[in-house]
């Protein structure tokens, strides 16, 4: 019998891809259904381990199907009804073979097939393609990386426009320094000429003045 779990498992975050569809036999560790230790006296060719979540963690399951000669590995929760992504930290380089997360349902599922079928249930394992992704992720991917983008943009340019209005700015102690004196519209001999040509407000009578060394003042 051939079981089928196209688009319904999560890849590990750790070991390689699924490019090309992996056919095996499934095989449950009679000893450990964990798959915390190598299973040994094993004479069944291109198989696959299926391990239930628990006892150790998911790199140390998948490094001992590998030593048992295992192509692959399901692991399933009996408990928990749905996807997790396996992780693993440190260096996982020396893992060759892939592992997937399957739910609650079809954990139990493969249990009862594998019973049924007397330990002689063919499985494949389609490949990991964009189309096999969470929905979740998906969402994430597609919508939070715009955003992202146009806030980075966004807050590049009030850097640049905060760093260009302070190199437009005078140094205080050059302000400082600039001489001064007080507005008196009866010394104007000019009235035609009084107003500053670049100003936003007339003088006002009294007013204490900065002299801009300007060629035109």
């Amino acid at each position: 019998m051939l079981w089928n779990n196209y688009n319904t498992y999560r890849l590990a975050a750790f070991g390689p891809r699924i490019d090309q569809i992996i056919t095996g036999y499934l095989s449950a560790p009679s000893n450990d259904m964990y798959g915390c230790s190598a299973v040994k006296n094993i004479t069944q060719k291109n198989w696959i381990a299926v391990l239930e979540r628990g006892q150790c963690s998911f790199l140390q399951k998948v490094q001992a199907m590998q030593e048992s000669g295992a192509i692959a590995v399901v692991v399933g929760d009996r408990h928990f009804n749905g996807w997790v992504t396996m992780y693993a930290p440190g260096d996982t380089s020396n893992i060759h073979i892939p592992s997937v997360f399957v739910a609650q349902y079809q954990y139990k599922s493969l249990l009862n097939l594998l019973v049924q079928k007397n330990n002689s249930l063919l499985i494949e394992i389609t490949g990991d393609d964009l189309l096999a992704w969470p929905l979740l992720d998906m969402l994430l991917i597609v919508v939070l990386s715009p955003a992202v983008m146009m806030l980075f943009i966004y807050l590049t340019w009030q850097l640049r426009q905060r760093q260009h209005k302070q190199n437009d700015m005078a140094p205080s102690q050059f302000v400082a320094k600039l001489p001064t004196y007080i507005f008196r519209r009866e010394k104007v001999i000019d009235t035609d000429h009084m107003d500053c040509a670049i100003c936003l407000e007339d003088y006002s009578d009294g007013e204490q003045l900065r002299v801009l060394p300007l060629p035109y003042l």
